[in-house]
């Protein structure tokens, strides 16, 4: 394999969350009793990976900005207490992990989900121990980054963490256009895991390097 270090998405790459993130959506659209987002409709954002706030926005356009904004907050608590105990880990994802650090690999979690509930699902599912860094929302207090597909996780966090390894023997492994763009805005070759979220037409058209349908075949990669 010629990259040193793998940045996993968590979301539909490392941890199947569909049902986690379906019944904290479901459950703060009761909260505002607005009207609940359809199981077609919720399929359908959730291949896009977008930050929570778009998600909102796009399940609820008639929403007013200001209320909408504001349920982010209630669906990251929410999300934390009764979606989070959800998630389950794709099949492998252990020993997959696990292979990869006993290679030498650098490994990192890159998501748009809260720092706090990524630390606390990584460590109740026993993975937190094979990565040395994992950046999320809330990952630089006192400043908000951008979520991907911006590049600022990258050049914020990933890049001072793992330097001074070039983005060309870093690779991304993500599930969802947000995931690939964000390795083209930070100049990293991607892996696309096509067993995940994401459209495959939408994602193939994205070009990257390299695709997967079983989170084991990155042992493989290269």
């Amino acid at each position: 394999m010629p990259y040193s270090v793998l940045l996993f998405d968590y979301d539909g790459t490392l941890c199947d969350t569909r049902q986690a993130i379906y019944h904290s959506l479901r459950q703060v659209f009761r909260l505002h009793h607005a009207p609940v987002p359809t199981a077609a409709a919720l399929d359908a954002i959730v291949t896009l990976g977008l930050p929570m706030l778009d998600t909102l926005h796009a399940l609820h356009p008639a929403g007013p900005a200001a209320d909408v904004a504001h349920w982010v907050a209630e669906y990251r608590a929410i999300y934390d207490a009764e979606g989070e105990p959800l998630a389950q880990p794709f099949p492998g994802a252990p020993e997959v992990l696990a292979e990869l650090q006993a290679r030498g690999h650098g490994l990192a979690v890159v998501s748009n989900k809260s720092l706090h509930t990524l630390h606390k699902s990584l460590a109740r599912l026993d993975l937190a121990r094979y990565v040395s860094l994992v950046v999320g929302e809330g990952s630089l207090p006192g400043s908000s980054l951008p979520l991907k597909p911006s590049p600022a996780f990258f050049l914020e966090a990933v890049q001072p963490h793992f330097a001074p390894t070039p983005a060309a023997h870093m690779l991304m492994v993500g599930d969802t256009p947000s995931d690939l763009l964000f390795a083209r805005n930070a100049g990293l070759p991607s892996c696309w895991a096509a067993y995940g979220f994401g459209d495959a037409a939408t994602c193939r058209a994205l070009g990257p390097q390299h695709e997967i349908s079983d989170l084991r075949e990155v042992l493989g990669v290269g």
